[in-house]
Protein backbone atom coordinates (compact mmCIF):
# COMPACT_ATOMS: atom_id res chain seq x y z
CA UNK A 1 0.00 0.00 0.00
CA UNK A 2 1.27 3.23 -0.71
CA UNK A 3 2.15 6.12 1.93
CA UNK A 4 -0.36 8.60 1.31
CA UNK A 5 1.83 10.97 1.54
CA UNK A 6 3.19 10.47 -1.75
CA UNK A 7 0.15 10.30 -3.67
CA UNK A 8 -0.20 12.62 -6.46
CA UNK A 9 -2.42 15.53 -6.67
CA UNK A 10 -5.38 15.48 -9.00
CA UNK A 11 -4.34 17.66 -11.02
CA UNK A 12 -0.92 16.06 -12.09
CA UNK A 13 -3.14 12.69 -13.77
CA UNK A 14 -4.38 15.06 -16.19
CA UNK A 15 -0.95 16.23 -17.60
CA UNK A 16 -0.58 13.33 -20.01
CA UNK A 17 -3.64 14.46 -21.43
CA UNK A 18 -1.93 17.56 -22.36
CA UNK A 19 1.45 15.68 -23.63
CA UNK A 20 -0.39 14.85 -26.21
CA UNK A 21 -2.19 17.73 -27.74
CA UNK A 22 -1.45 21.32 -28.03
CA UNK A 23 -2.62 23.50 -25.64
CA UNK A 24 -5.74 26.25 -25.88
CA UNK A 25 -3.70 29.20 -24.52
CA UNK A 26 -5.74 32.09 -23.31
CA UNK A 27 -5.49 35.96 -24.13
CA UNK A 28 -6.81 38.98 -22.46
CA UNK A 29 -7.82 42.19 -23.47
CA UNK A 30 -8.74 45.71 -21.30
CA UNK A 31 -12.12 47.03 -21.74
CA UNK A 32 -12.81 50.45 -20.04
CA UNK A 33 -16.99 50.36 -18.70
CA UNK A 34 -18.62 53.13 -16.94
CA UNK A 35 -21.90 53.82 -16.13
CA UNK A 36 -23.27 57.22 -15.19
CA UNK A 37 -26.03 56.23 -12.98
CA UNK A 38 -27.77 54.03 -15.41
CA UNK A 39 -27.40 50.29 -17.04
CA UNK A 40 -24.18 50.42 -19.25
CA UNK A 41 -23.68 47.08 -21.44
CA UNK A 42 -20.21 46.02 -23.43
CA UNK A 43 -20.81 43.66 -26.04
CA UNK A 44 -18.15 40.21 -25.34
CA UNK A 45 -16.75 38.56 -28.45
CA UNK A 46 -18.19 34.25 -28.50
CA UNK A 47 -14.84 33.00 -27.31
CA UNK A 48 -14.51 34.90 -23.80
CA UNK A 49 -14.51 32.38 -20.70
CA UNK A 50 -13.90 35.15 -17.75
CA UNK A 51 -13.83 39.02 -16.96
CA UNK A 52 -12.36 40.19 -13.89
CA UNK A 53 -12.44 43.65 -12.46
CA UNK A 54 -8.68 44.84 -12.47
CA UNK A 55 -9.47 48.82 -11.25
CA UNK A 56 -12.50 50.65 -10.25
CA UNK A 57 -12.08 54.04 -11.84
CA UNK A 58 -15.42 55.68 -10.58
CA UNK A 59 -18.27 54.84 -7.89
CA UNK A 60 -19.11 51.21 -5.67
CA UNK A 61 -18.22 48.56 -7.53
CA UNK A 62 -19.09 44.93 -6.43
CA UNK A 63 -19.87 41.80 -8.50
CA UNK A 64 -23.22 40.52 -9.02
CA UNK A 65 -24.61 44.01 -7.71
CA UNK A 66 -23.14 47.44 -9.82
CA UNK A 67 -21.58 44.97 -11.95
CA UNK A 68 -21.35 41.72 -13.79
CA UNK A 69 -21.09 39.55 -17.06
CA UNK A 70 -23.04 37.00 -18.99
CA UNK A 71 -21.78 34.45 -21.12
CA UNK A 72 -25.28 33.18 -22.38
CA UNK A 73 -25.67 36.61 -23.45
CA UNK A 74 -22.08 37.71 -23.97
CA UNK A 75 -22.40 40.53 -21.81
CA UNK A 76 -20.22 42.83 -19.40
CA UNK A 77 -22.43 45.34 -17.51
CA UNK A 78 -22.39 48.06 -14.87
CA UNK A 79 -24.85 49.82 -13.24
CA UNK A 80 -25.28 52.60 -10.31
CA UNK A 81 -22.42 54.25 -11.13
CA UNK A 82 -19.51 51.62 -11.40
CA UNK A 83 -16.96 52.48 -13.57
CA UNK A 84 -13.66 49.95 -13.83
CA UNK A 85 -10.95 48.83 -16.41
CA UNK A 86 -12.10 45.05 -16.81
CA UNK A 87 -9.66 42.25 -17.49
CA UNK A 88 -11.40 40.27 -20.55
CA UNK A 89 -10.09 36.43 -20.91
CA UNK A 90 -10.65 35.00 -24.38
CA UNK A 91 -9.47 31.38 -25.36
CA UNK A 92 -7.81 30.36 -28.51
CA UNK A 93 -6.32 26.89 -29.75
CA UNK A 94 -3.21 28.24 -32.06
CA UNK A 95 -1.68 26.82 -34.79
CA UNK A 96 -4.19 24.77 -38.07
CA UNK A 97 -3.78 20.95 -36.58
CA UNK A 98 -7.63 20.00 -37.16
CA UNK A 99 -10.36 19.98 -34.97
CA UNK A 100 -9.91 16.83 -33.06
CA UNK A 101 -6.61 18.02 -31.47
CA UNK A 102 -8.26 21.63 -30.61
CA UNK A 103 -11.08 19.18 -29.24
CA UNK A 104 -8.82 17.43 -27.01
CA UNK A 105 -7.23 20.19 -26.11
CA UNK A 106 -10.45 21.68 -24.71
CA UNK A 107 -11.04 18.63 -23.56
CA UNK A 108 -8.01 18.30 -21.25
CA UNK A 109 -7.94 21.56 -20.25
CA UNK A 110 -11.35 21.29 -18.92
CA UNK A 111 -10.56 18.45 -17.12
CA UNK A 112 -8.13 20.22 -15.28
CA UNK A 113 -10.55 23.39 -14.77
CA UNK A 114 -13.12 20.97 -13.47
CA UNK A 115 -10.86 19.33 -10.39
CA UNK A 116 -9.29 22.70 -9.42
CA UNK A 117 -12.86 24.33 -9.22
CA UNK A 118 -13.90 21.50 -7.02
CA UNK A 119 -11.32 22.11 -5.09
CA UNK A 120 -11.56 25.54 -4.89
CA UNK A 121 -15.23 25.43 -3.85
CA UNK A 122 -14.22 22.75 -1.32
CA UNK A 123 -11.64 25.63 0.42
CA UNK A 124 -13.84 28.38 0.14
CA UNK A 125 -17.37 26.15 1.55
CA UNK A 126 -17.12 28.50 4.21
CA UNK A 127 -16.17 32.07 3.13
CA UNK A 128 -18.70 34.65 2.88
CA UNK A 129 -16.66 36.29 0.14
CA UNK A 130 -19.06 39.18 0.01
CA UNK A 131 -17.21 41.04 -3.22
CA UNK A 132 -18.47 38.31 -5.24
CA UNK A 133 -21.88 36.78 -4.09
CA UNK A 134 -23.83 34.53 -5.88
CA UNK A 135 -27.33 35.99 -4.59
CA UNK A 136 -27.81 39.22 -2.24
CA UNK A 137 -26.53 38.18 0.82
CA UNK A 138 -28.94 38.50 4.12
CA UNK A 139 -28.53 41.67 6.43
CA UNK A 140 -29.24 39.94 9.51
CA UNK A 141 -32.71 38.56 9.43
CA UNK A 142 -33.34 41.49 7.50
CA UNK A 143 -32.35 41.13 3.99
CA UNK A 144 -31.31 43.91 1.62
CA UNK A 145 -32.82 45.94 -1.06
CA UNK A 146 -33.55 44.77 -4.84
CA UNK A 147 -33.21 48.12 -6.80
CA UNK A 148 -34.54 48.70 -9.79
CA UNK A 149 -34.03 52.03 -11.96
CA UNK A 150 -34.57 55.59 -10.56
CA UNK A 151 -34.53 55.44 -7.03
CA UNK A 152 -36.93 52.90 -6.62
CA UNK A 153 -36.97 49.52 -4.93
CA UNK A 154 -39.00 45.94 -4.99
CA UNK A 155 -41.97 46.41 -2.42
CA UNK A 156 -44.43 44.30 -0.91
CA UNK A 157 -47.35 46.10 -1.87
CA UNK A 158 -49.30 48.10 1.02
CA UNK A 159 -47.12 46.46 3.23
CA UNK A 160 -49.04 43.75 3.72
CA UNK A 161 -47.35 40.38 4.64
CA UNK A 162 -49.70 37.65 3.93
CA UNK A 163 -50.48 35.06 0.64
CA UNK A 164 -51.75 37.01 -2.30
CA UNK A 165 -49.99 40.32 -1.82
CA UNK A 166 -48.98 41.41 -5.15
CA UNK A 167 -45.39 43.02 -5.09
CA UNK A 168 -44.46 46.55 -6.92
CA UNK A 169 -41.90 48.86 -7.09
CA UNK A 170 -41.97 51.79 -5.32
CA UNK A 171 -39.63 54.60 -3.74
CA UNK A 172 -36.85 52.84 -1.59
CA UNK A 173 -37.31 53.50 1.89
CA UNK A 174 -35.28 51.09 4.44
CA UNK A 175 -38.44 49.49 5.76
CA UNK A 176 -39.02 45.72 6.02
CA UNK A 177 -41.19 45.46 2.54
CA UNK A 178 -38.26 46.23 1.06
CA UNK A 179 -36.15 43.61 2.73
CA UNK A 180 -35.17 40.15 0.95
CA UNK A 181 -33.10 37.46 1.28
CA UNK A 182 -32.16 34.57 -0.96
CA UNK A 183 -31.86 31.27 0.51
CA UNK A 184 -29.62 27.79 -1.37
CA UNK A 185 -32.72 27.26 -3.11
CA UNK A 186 -33.14 30.02 -5.05
CA UNK A 187 -36.00 31.43 -3.11
CA UNK A 188 -36.52 35.33 -2.60
CA UNK A 189 -37.94 35.20 0.73
CA UNK A 190 -39.46 38.42 2.39
CA UNK A 191 -40.09 37.20 6.48
CA UNK A 192 -41.46 34.24 6.23
CA UNK A 193 -43.06 34.69 2.78
CA UNK A 194 -41.98 33.59 -0.78
CA UNK A 195 -41.65 35.78 -3.46
CA UNK A 196 -43.96 33.51 -6.23
CA UNK A 197 -45.33 33.37 -9.60
CA UNK A 198 -49.02 33.96 -8.90
CA UNK A 199 -51.01 30.32 -9.27
CA UNK A 200 -47.82 28.94 -10.96
CA UNK A 201 -48.80 30.76 -14.16
CA UNK A 202 -46.59 30.29 -16.98
CA UNK A 203 -48.20 33.11 -19.24
CA UNK A 204 -46.13 36.46 -20.03
CA UNK A 205 -47.21 38.77 -17.50
CA UNK A 206 -48.30 36.84 -14.68
CA UNK A 207 -48.21 38.36 -11.83
CA UNK A 208 -45.92 38.03 -8.93
CA UNK A 209 -46.51 37.91 -5.63
CA UNK A 210 -45.64 36.93 -2.25
CA UNK A 211 -47.04 32.94 -0.80
CA UNK A 212 -46.02 30.50 1.76
CA UNK A 213 -43.01 28.88 1.06
CA UNK A 214 -43.01 25.21 -0.42
CA UNK A 215 -40.09 24.94 -2.33
CA UNK A 216 -41.69 25.16 -5.62
CA UNK A 217 -40.38 26.04 -9.12
CA UNK A 218 -42.51 28.71 -9.29
CA UNK A 219 -40.34 29.83 -6.12
CA UNK A 220 -37.32 29.98 -7.69
CA UNK A 221 -35.28 32.56 -9.24
CA UNK A 222 -31.96 33.12 -10.40
CA UNK A 223 -29.71 36.05 -11.49
CA UNK A 224 -27.90 36.40 -15.08
CA UNK A 225 -26.43 39.70 -16.43
CA UNK A 226 -28.35 42.03 -13.63
CA UNK A 227 -32.09 39.75 -14.54
CA UNK A 228 -34.02 37.92 -11.91
CA UNK A 229 -35.30 34.72 -14.22
CA UNK A 230 -37.91 32.48 -13.08
CA UNK A 231 -36.76 28.81 -12.95
CA UNK A 232 -39.97 27.82 -13.47
CA UNK A 233 -40.62 29.90 -16.93
CA UNK A 234 -36.80 30.72 -17.87
CA UNK A 235 -38.59 34.63 -18.04
CA UNK A 236 -37.42 38.02 -16.58
CA UNK A 237 -39.06 39.26 -13.17
CA UNK A 238 -40.53 42.68 -15.33
CA UNK A 239 -42.62 45.56 -14.28
CA UNK A 240 -45.89 45.98 -15.40
CA UNK A 241 -46.01 47.83 -19.00
CA UNK A 242 -42.36 48.20 -18.69
CA UNK A 243 -43.10 51.58 -17.01
CA UNK A 244 -40.64 51.40 -14.24
CA UNK A 245 -42.56 54.38 -11.69
CA UNK A 246 -44.05 54.14 -7.79
CA UNK A 247 -46.73 51.55 -7.53
CA UNK A 248 -45.95 49.10 -10.88
CA UNK A 249 -46.96 45.88 -10.48
CA UNK A 250 -44.51 43.17 -11.08
CA UNK A 251 -45.08 40.39 -13.61
CA UNK A 252 -42.82 37.78 -15.44
CA UNK A 253 -41.93 38.24 -19.31
CA UNK A 254 -39.72 37.27 -22.20
CA UNK A 255 -36.11 38.41 -21.07
CA UNK A 256 -35.38 41.39 -23.33
CA UNK A 257 -32.38 43.15 -21.38
CA UNK A 258 -34.95 46.22 -21.08
CA UNK A 259 -34.22 48.59 -18.32
CA UNK A 260 -37.73 47.15 -16.50
CA UNK A 261 -35.78 44.40 -16.13
CA UNK A 262 -33.07 45.51 -14.55
CA UNK A 263 -32.13 45.14 -10.81
CA UNK A 264 -29.18 45.40 -8.42
CA UNK A 265 -28.78 45.42 -4.78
Amino acid sequence: MKDPAFRKPAWLLCLPLLMSVQAVQAQDQVVDLQSSGGYTSYRLADDVTQVDLVEQTQGACRFNRTWGYDLTNRELWTNGGCGGRFKVTRSYAPGNNGGSNAGAAVAAVAAIAGIALLANHNRHDHDQRPEYPDYPHQGGDWGREIRAGGGLCLDVRGGKFQPGTTLQVYECNGTASQRFAVGRGGEIRVRDLCVDVDRGDPRDGARVVLWSCSGSRSQSWSTRGGQVVSQLTGKCLDVEAGQVRPGAHTMIWPCNRSPSQRWWW
